[in-house]
């Protein structure tokens, strides 16, 4: 049965120009890179181990039924513009405008704003220095800006090179993050940790939930650009239910890895990551230091 047409003539012409240049392998990567968020990991595991609980309950009441909706929404309706799209055909353009709206306006202040900081202040402390307030400060925040914008607006044949590698590196730098952990922990022995250590409380909930569900959004994202998919219809749902799998252990395992190696008191924002990181990066002896510095600027 036939979609029916919701664009525009003007939306119809320009359409005609995009590339169809993603596949099943790009449209997960794109996924991945939308919905797992590695600075969060350190400011979540300050809750300690009630963190690792509510990651997982909410991986399954969540993350799963949201990641069902939009493999469905996405494999059925496949136009370019994705939640707009859909939100359009059922509601009308204001509802959608609206809808968009409210799932995009966080990007500018999480770019501007959060990961701007995050960026600067990890190659500060890891890489070379940058003076907060400096020309350079604002030098490198404009710069990172720009390179995030770009990337979202040229056409996705050649800027979908810049998540995808992401997705990759962030894949990657978590894999070997929690081997290196387990090698820690051969060594030197694991914290304490009991069944009790894991047990929610309302406070844990109402500091961790925002910030996990924020964490997890992005399932819906890759089909803003159906019109640039080579088989959305069949791609869109098997990619999402990958991304999926691949996104809950990239939250459970790692903050399980942080508890197991970082005592409570020392866990505090992006310093609990890479606290971590540089507690257990003593395995390689001299060449810590080096591959601290390699693993921020991932």
């Amino acid at each position: 049965m036939a979609q029916p047409t919701t664009s525009t003539p003007l939306a119809q012409e320009q359409s005609k120009h995009l590339q169809k240049s993603l596949g099943r392998f790009d449209i997960l990567l794109l996924v991945v890179a939308a919905v797992i968020s590695i600075e969060v990991l350190g400011q979540v595991s300050g809750f300690g181990g009630e963190t690792f609980t509510w990651t997982l309950i909410l991986a399954v009441t969540f993350m799963v039924p949201y990641g069902l909706i939009f493999a469905e929404t996405g494999g059925a309706f496949t136009e370019e513009g994705g939640v707009y799209v859909w939100t359009k055909m059922a509601f009308g353009r204001v509802v959608a405008a609206i809808t968009s709206l409210f799932t995009w306006v966080t990007q500018p202040v999480w770019v501007g704003g959060a990961m701007a900081f995050v960026a600067v202040e990890t190659w500060s402390e890891y890489v070379g220095h940058v003076e907060a307030g400096s020309v350079g400060d604002y030098i490198f925040k404009l710069l990172f800006i720009w390179i995030t914008v770009s990337s979202a607006i040229v056409s996705l044949k050649h800027g979908k090179w810049l998540p995808s590698l992401g997705a990759i590196l962030k894949v990657v730098f978590l894999t070997f993050f929690i081997l290196v952990t387990l090698a820690y922990g051969v060594q030197h022995g694991f914290n304490g940790l009991d069944l009790g250590f894991f047990a929610p409380t309302l406070a844990g909930f109402l500091g961790v939930t925002p910030l996990l569900l924020f964490s997890f959004l992005g399932f819906e994202s890759g089909n803003s650009a159906a019109g640039e998919m080579k088989n959305p219809a069949k791609d869109v749902p098997i990619s999402v239910a990958r991304s999926s799998m691949i996104a809950a252990a990239s939250y459970l395992l790692p903050i399980l890895a942080i508890l197991l190696v970082v005592p409570l008191d020392q866990i505090t924002g992006i310093g609990g990551l890479f606290g971590a990181i540089s507690t257990v990066y003593t395995v390689f002896g001299p060449a810590a230091d080096a591959m601290l510095a390699v693993s921020a600027v991932v």
